[in-house]
């Protein structure tokens, strides 16, 4: 029987070996992401993350209608599969749990099955947070600015928004009520049954940009600890994102001062 010393450092060497080949892995997918230049399939996920965003609300506005948002997310999903297309096992991984996400939100659509638009929207939710931490870290690992490093974070701030977007819809769906606006819990309605993802959206990028309105309000332990932690990873990331800015520039600066 080994000693308590001996497992100790074995242990210890094996989570530095798993760091190293985590930190291996990850400067090889930065690397790879670089190389073959993703400023085009950052700009197509920013187009769909922005038509997100504006056709909810204008849908209404100008048509009188309101516009899917299980349609509109199937747009900024099947952007955030191209963005993983730059390593096969990555997009590989992006595809599968890209069809689930599709396929779990068409059948909750058509049929309307309360299990598969959960389904579908916990597979959307993995999607967007696996390109989310794919696309960070190329931004942690670049060394130099360019256009696409700018909009490549952009994305990034705008997919932690809808990330928790699809967090609080989820939290909605397993406890009705847990938001509400008003005197009035948000929940889904049959008539219009985006109504509740477009108002936990809005509510997801004013607690992301630290607005707090106030309008809308969450209720019960789980909700309010991931209210807190969006919009502390919101001022962390501006923070931090905003600094590796500064300091890629000065160093470009110093090294070709022309």
């Amino acid at each position: 029987m080994p000693s308590l010393p001996s497992a100790w450092m074995k242990t210890r060497r094996g989570v530095e070996s798993l760091g190293g080949a985590a930190g291996r892995l990850s400067a090889t997918l930065a690397k790879s992401d670089e190389r073959e230049g993703a400023l085009g399939r950052h700009g197509t996920l920013l187009f769909s993350l922005i038509v997100l965003l504006v056709g909810l609300p204008i849908g209404e506005a100008i048509f009188g209608i309101s516009t899917r948002f299980p349609l509109l997310l199937t747009l900024v999903l099947i952007s955030a599969v191209v963005v993983n297309s730059h390593q096969r096992w990555i997009f590989l991984v992006a595809c599968l749990i890209g069809f689930g996400a599709v396929a779990g939100l068409g059948y909750a659509e058509y049929f309307d099955s309360r299990s598969a638009r959960f389904v579908g929207s916990s597979f959307g939710l993995a999607l967007l947070g696996f390109t989310t931490l794919v696309m960070l870290n190329s931004l942690i690992r670049t060394n130099r600015v360019s256009q696409d490093t700018i909009i490549g974070g952009i994305c990034v701030y705008l997919m932690v928004g809808l990330c928790y977007t699809l967090v609080f819809i989820l939290l909605s769906s397993l406890s009705p009520g847990t938001f509400s606006e008003g005197d009035h819990g948000i929940v889904r309605l049959a008539g219009d049954s985006s109504a509740h993802a477009t108002t936990l959206l809005y509510f997801s990028f004013v607690t992301l940009t630290t607005l707090g309105f106030g309008d809308v309000v969450p209720h019960g332990e789980l909700a309010r600890m991931f209210t807190v932690t969006e919009a502390v990873i919101g001022q962390l990331y501006l923070a931090i994102f905003l600094a590796r800015l500064v300091s890629l520039y000065l160093i470009s600066v110093r090294d070709d001062p022309s």
